[in-house]
């Protein structure tokens, strides 16, 4: 019989119980014949479908690929698993509001919590980095027989959505380096250091982050993929495929859409807009159907669009653009039927952008969620509005 390969990861002594210990099986084998599945309560958007014998009755594989998705389930045991397909992406994992715990990496594993003490416990798993060019697994958690399997958490009263791109993501934030390679940056993003989860978290709100590095609403970065701009991808489960995302329980009071990657940089030979002028014309257009989509996933939602200051612009042209920019949106949003639509102007603060690729530190997003989040507290009316059923 073939040995487990059981890799220690870490052992931590929790207040009132005894030592907690979690390892990884790269074999596989830690998953009992009756072992069962837990329910979940997830946030963000994955694809779900059954696992395939041997795995348990009942357990299902969540691919996901959007950054920030994340599990929550409960249960009275002593010992839990939680099953990974997954060589790319980091998580956290909590037990019980407890320290979070880092999993790099896990690969196709077992990761096997016990110790836990007896009693009911609450978990959580974030993902952490960002897959803009793929989509992993995770394959649920697991509790022996003879433990119990709890409804997970319910969903939270508020709900909140944020499409964007690298700056909702929190792009490279752990770096100590403005100079990163492609895979520094993916191990160095922490999608739960920035500011939308930040805010999420501190209004107590399930939330969604539906933003890709390097996207815009109908030009990217540097011109480059025009076919998956974020007027695009914005609808899928999956931006890699194809599938339309629905779930009926989702109905967020509060759409946040942050996207100017179409102007970050120059227009370069070849592109199809002869200058800015003709590019801010494309955006405001595409602005008005994106948020008419919008409306249609989410009809009781107001839509806020942080706006930069253009009036304090120097350039009287710059000043107008942006004038009858929000003018045409805030028509498209009546005529769509939206009833509240907000352009709260962005903090004027100096970013320290120490970041990979000069994005945010952990400083800038602070400072963001810091306005965010007393923007939105200083509005209760926002999260009284009726919401479909």
């Amino acid at each position: 019989m073939l040995a487990l390969a059981l890799a220690t990861w870490a052992m931590l002594a929790a207040p009132a119980r005894t030592a907690m210990t979690v390892t990884r099986d790269e074999t596989n084998h830690s998953l009992k014949k009756g072992d069962h599945p837990l329910p979940v309560h997830i946030g963000g958007r994955v694809a779900v479908s059954p696992l395939a014998p041997p795995a348990p009755k009942g357990a299902r594989a969540y691919v996901h690929q959007w950054p920030a998705v994340y599990w929550e389930a409960a249960f009275v045991g002593d010992r839990l698993l939680l099953k990974f397909d997954d060589d790319k992406n980091e998580y956290r994992f909590t037990i019980d509001g407890a320290a979070a715990m880092p999993l790099a990496q896990p690969g196709r594993a077992e990761v096997v919590v016990t110790g836990l003490g007896p009693g009911r416990h609450r978990v959580r798993l974030d993902k952490v980095t960002e897959s803009v060019d793929f989509a992993r697994t995770f394959n649920g958690f697991f509790v022996p027989r003879g433990e119990t399997a709890l409804p997970p958490p319910p969903p939270r009263s508020r709900q909140i959505e944020f499409i964007g791109d690298s700056g909702m993501t929190g792009y490279g934030i752990r770096s100590d380096t403005r100079k990163c390679t492609k895979e520094e940056v993916r191990l160095r993003t922490d999608s739960g250091a920035a500011w939308p989860s930040l805010v999420a978290r501190s209004i107590d709100a399930d939330y969604q982050i539906n933003a890709m590095s390097g996207r815009g609403l109908v030009r990217n970065y540097g011109g480059t993929e025009p076919e998956d701009v974020m007027s695009a991808l914005y609808p899928r489960t999956l931006p890699g495929g194809t599938a339309v995302w629905q779930n009926p329980s989702w109905h967020p009071q509060v759409v946040v859409a942050l996207l100017f990657n179409d102007f970050a940089t120059a227009i370069r030979p070849g592109e199809r807009w002869p200058d800015q002028i003709a590019l801010a014309g494309n955006y405001v257009r595409a602005y008005q159907q994106f948020i008419a989509t919008i409306h249609e996933r989410s009809p009781g939602a107001t839509l806020v669009l942080p706006w930069p200051d253009l009036a304090k612009s120097n350039d009287a042209s710059v000043r107008q653009l942006g004038s009858n920019a929000q003018d045409a949106i805030r028509a498209a949003a009546a005529n769509a039927g939206i009833l509240r639509i907000e352009f709260p102007s962005l903090p004027d603060f100096t970013p320290e952008n120490t970041a990979c690729d000069y994005h945010g530190s952990r400083s800038d997003h602070r400072y963001l969620a810091e306005w965010m989040t007393g923007w939105l507290n200083a509005r209760p009316e926002l999260w009284a509005a009726p919401r479909p059923r």
